[in-house]
């Protein structure tokens, strides 16, 4: 380890301060200064560490006394942090002005916090010999990654860029730790106890994650569980070939894939993740055994994605062909629904349902006037007092909604579609470029429907990863789920107890080509594996059971199904001699 390509390179702030012109440079003062910061006003209490912190890193002062002053602060530094967070996440795609402002912001206090501690590391090294230095400059070493680490975060919340330099800072700082024996000791931080191999390797784990694929609060979530999975990642040599992700210590950039990496050197190293990849998959099939500590959040289908990403070399199955040519496309299940619907309105069939001014066809519509009969039965069990004033119109009465009506109709927002430009296609989906603000729906994970011509029948994809650029655009890629889809209404049918609500669906056909059954896409509350569900289609209603889910997420879940057999009429006893049969079938 002594080679000159082993060699430890940080950047540190200039040290040329005398004073400080707020705060205070000593730790008692300095946590009476803390004290009496204006919490409530998060404004001002950001803008004053803010400055404090730029000027305590360049403070003239001895290396313990600096360590005990960042410790003062650093627990207000996260705290403001974390709290600046609703500013910029749960936002468009291409954020505002003012919370892009925040986000860096944020950014930048927990960057001034990293310089801090990297400065009590650096400065402290050659008195390791000292126990208590040893400890402040391990402690020092770790809070830094940390630092680094929540600021990574953000940047993959944002699907913005790494800043430049922040891979090869937490290397160095790993190989620091790792050159003078401390990157295994431990060390005791708010979430509990860590190292700084493993504050190290939680980054490594976010980076291998496939971030782009993720939603801010699955990355989230991934990033709390990381903490405590970092301890099952070994972090070895690379010289394998059957090494799957490699990283060189002495280069700005995250892990790669072996496969993509150049000669591996003695800078070099190999994320083991086979003991973590172990635990995820005897946590699949027993989630109580209590093997991994999983936070609420992390479900089966996200749990197989980690499996797969940190157990797999997983690369695209198909080879993309640049390609250009504008795409209309629509956003959500309730976007597609509406497009694929011809834009009528889901509400509008409630609502004339609800009034009961139909036609003659409509009244023998089974879409419509089981919609009209959920619509009642939701409005009398929302607002008790709603029937009292309710006026029946009589069949055939014309209603003239007039000026006021037609107010309140076009406040409704309908779903829109949007354009955006090909960048390249496969066969499996498309890279796609979109310049200026984003929708909201826009995000991974997210359903989605496309086309190229006005004429042309819209295909049904979602969307897996998302990109910014620098130019305030962003692009995302989609794969494709079906060449087509029908809008059909769906119910999920209680044993006990009311059924439920008619609610947006779309049924995606068999494709016999490629061994893919025909599957519902549902939303994702209201729904899961073995409900039996009631489905309206063109006038006809259908009974089918859920099969088990195929993927899922925040916005939607796609299952398979079979169909069930007669309809209710014809059976005796209805729901209730079905559910004794089904509480038999586990003792035959």
């Amino acid at each position: 380890m002594e080679q000159p390509a082993q060699s430890v390179r940080l950047k540190l702030p200039e040290q040329d301060l005398p004073h400080l012109t707020l705060g205070a440079d000593q730790p008692k003062k300095l946590q009476q200064w803390v004290d009496a910061l204006p919490v409530m006003n998060m404004g001002e209490t950001a803008r004053q560490l803010y400055q404090f912190i730029q000027e305590l890193n360049r403070l003239q002062i001895d290396s313990k006394q600096r360590f005990q002053l960042l410790e003062v602060v650093r627990p207000s530094i996260l705290h403001v942090s974390e709290s600046l967070q609703k500013h910029y996440l749960n936002q468009s795609l291409v954020l505002p002005d003012k919370a892009r402002r925040v986000a860096s912001l944020a950014q930048a206090l927990q960057g001034h916090l990293a310089n801090g501690y990297k400065l009590v590391a650096v400065r402290g090294i050659r008195k390791l010999k000292d126990k208590a230095a040893r400890r402040a400059v391990t402690q020092a070493i770790h809070r830094a990654i940390t630092a680094l680490g929540d600021t990574l975060l953000r940047c993959y919340q944002l699907y913005f860029p790494s800043p430049r330099h922040l891979w090869l800072e937490l290397h160095q700082l790993y190989l620091l730790a790792e050159l003078h024996g401390i990157a295994s000791t431990p060390v005791e931080d708010v979430a509990g106890e860590s190292s700084v191999q493993s504050a190290y390797a939680r980054c490594l784990l976010l980076a291998t994650a496939k971030p782009n694929q993720l939603r801010q609060q699955e990355l989230a979530v991934l990033y709390k569980a990381a903490f405590h999975w970092a301890a099952l990642i070994e972090i070895k040599s690379a010289s394998d070939s059957d090494d799957l992700f490699v990283f060189d210590l002495q280069a700005d950039r995250p892990p790669i894939y072996r496969t993509h990496a150049s000669q591996a050197t003695d800078s070099w190293r190999y994320i083991d993740s086979s003991r973590l990849v172990q635990a995820i998959n005897a946590w699949k099939q027993d989630p109580d055994s209590g093997s991994l500590q999983v936070p609420k959040g992390l479900d089966e289908s996200f749990m197989g994605h980690l499996q797969q990403v940190w157990g797999a070399l997983t690369e695209r199955a198909f080879k993309r062909m640049p390609e250009s040519g504008e795409v209309e496309l629509c956003f959500g299940l309730v976007g597609v629904h509406y497009f694929l619907s011809g834009k009528v309105p889901f509400e509008t069939l409630v609502e004339r349902g609800s009034l009961s001014v139909m036609s003659e066809e409509d009244e023998n519509n089974p879409f419509l006037r089981n919609i009209q009969v959920s619509t009642r039965q939701k409005q009398h069990k929302d607002d008790p007092w709603a029937a009292a004033y309710h006026t029946e119109v009589p069949a055939g009465e014309s209603i003239d909604i007039g000026e006021a009506g037609a107010s309140k109709r076009s406040e409704v927002a309908l779903p829109e579609s949007y354009h955006c430009q090909k960048v390249n296609a496969s066969p499996g989906g498309y890279c796609l470029s979109w310049q200026g603000n984003t929708p909201s729906l826009m995000r991974t994970g997210e359903l989605l429907a496309l086309r190229d011509h006005p004429d042309s029948e819209w295909m049904l994809a979602v969307i897996r990863w998302v990109t910014q650029l620098p130019n305030h655009g962003a692009r995302f890629g989609v794969e494709l789920l079906s060449p087509g889809g029908r809008p059909v209404a769906a119910r999920a049918l209680r044993k006990q107890g009311q059924d439920s609500d008619y609610m947006r669906a779309v049924l995606l056909p068999e494709l016999a080509a490629v061994g893919q059954p025909a599957t519902l896409l549902l939303p994702t509350v209201g729904f899961n594996e073995g409900v039996k569900v009631e489905l309206v289609e063109g006038g006809e209603v259908r009974r089918l059971q859920l099969l088990r889910r195929v993927q899922g997420a925040s916005g939607f879940s796609q299952y398979p199904f079979r169909d069930l057999a007669t309809p209710m009429a014809t059976r005796p006893g209805g729901d209730e001699e079905e559910g004794d049969l089904d509480s038999i079938w586990s003792s035959l």
